[in-house]
């Protein structure tokens, strides 16, 4: 359950954004929203009376600290739900350090930001901040993209156990804001399968065309999805499956678009074969190209070697 959810913001309104779902989660299960900023430095001159002065970097960070206290107030005011626990904090740092190390001295369950926030007093663009939390968050992130409501949950799954860690999560989201789920597999070629299930029980002669051997690769991929589906810790939930064929990142990309996704949930590892879901690759393409908003799960520290 989402209980516990850190909201990190710069004072821009794009970085608002990702107020509205992190309280609509917390909400419904009478949780806390941890609201956090961190101070940056400002620009070195400053205008006076008789022209300019030099601002000193600890009363720049001063200031920038006092402003932020002053803005997350209000928005814990404007903000401000039944049954939700707002909390504020200012921790000076570098940002994503204190994102991270922020959401594990509070064990949070989930992280929710923005990619960007072009206009506040820093930037959460993706490449850089959003990046450096995502490759140490201690908990899943919700990365938010726009204000358009979430309704048709994607979750994707490469066939291993790893990336079965999103399912979980992705369910549990699903419920709480009353969407629509389908499972996807995207499937490279008919060996991509193989390391989980065996080799299948083909014919003893060659597969006469390219179109056998990936129809036998979907019927293999739709068994795999059936049992995720039928599995105990998905019973109670109406659940569509999909398998396409591909590239990953761009399989992923080109289905959600097709199918007006809202949210793409995906594990940072999940090692089938050469490793294609490990974060930097598969996770990553698809994060810098959705137009929708991504939730990302970091399966347990244990499981990640």
């Amino acid at each position: 359950m989402f209980n516990k959810i850190l909201v990190p913001l710069d004072g821009s309104e794009l970085a608002e954004r990702a107020l509205n779902p992190a309280l609509t989660l917390v909400q419904q299960v009478k949780g806390e929203a941890i609201l956090l900023s961190v101070p940056v430095l400002k620009e070195m001159f400053v205008s006076g009376g008789n022209g300019y002065s030099v601002l000193l970097p600890e009363d720049s960070l001063q200031e920038s600290q006092q402003e932020l206290m002053g803005y997350l107030q209000t928005v814990a005011q404007n903000w401000a739900r039944p049954d939700v626990l707002l909390r504020t904090e200012v921790i000076k740092g570098d940002e994503a350090s204190v994102i991270v190390e922020t959401a594990a001295a509070e064990n949070v369950d989930l992280i929710v930001m923005s990619t960007h926030g072009y206009s506040g007093l820093t930037r959460w663009m993706l490449g850089s901040i959003t990046e450096k939390v995502l490759r140490a968050a201690p908990c899943p992130v919700l990365v938010m993209r726009s204000l358009d409501p979430i309704s048709r949950i994607l979750i994707t799954l490469d066939g291993s156990e790893l990336a079965e860690y999103s399912i979980e999560p992705g369910l549990e989201f699903a419920q709480q804001y009353g969407g629509e789920v389908i499972l996807l597999r995207v499937e490279h070629s008919q060996e991509s399968f193989l390391p989980r299930f065996g080799p299948p029980q083909m014919p003893s002669e060659a597969p006469r065309d390219e179109d056998r051997g990936q129809k036998k690769v979907s019927d293999f991929a739709k068994i795999y999805l059936k049992r995720m589906v039928e599995s105990q810790r998905l019973s109670g939930q109406h659940i569509e499956t999909a398998v396409s064929f591909g590239s990953p990142a761009e399989g992923i990309l080109d289905f959600a678009e097709l199918n007006q996704i809202d949210l793409i949930v995906m594990s940072t590892h999940g090692r089938t074969g050469l490793a294609h879901w490990v974060y930097g690759s598969v996770t990553e393409k698809v994060l810098r190209g959705a137009e929708c908003a991504m939730l990302i799960i970091r399966p347990p520290a244990g499981e990640l070697n």
